[in-house]
């Protein structure tokens, strides 16, 4: 029961920047992982906005084109 006591005291101490950067250290995989994911969702969310953006343009150019 001491040694959690000690532990729990240690992990109080620690900043979450120290934390973190040991879990990349033990766990890197994880890590590599994490940012292919985030990579994955901006490619995504760009080819939204480009879907979005060229379809108010053909929109808008049909629009003009009647007038």
């Amino acid at each position: 029961m001491q040694e959690n006591r000690e532990l729990r005291e240690l992990n109080e101490q620690l900043p979450d920047a120290e934390i973190a950067r040991a879990i990349r250290y033990l766990d890197p995989d994880s890590c590599a992982e994490k940012s292919g994911e985030d990579t994955g969702t901006l490619v995504g969310i760009g080819i939204s906005l480009f879907m979005a953006l060229t379809g108010a343009l053909t929109y808008i150019g049909l629009y003009v084109r009647k007038l």
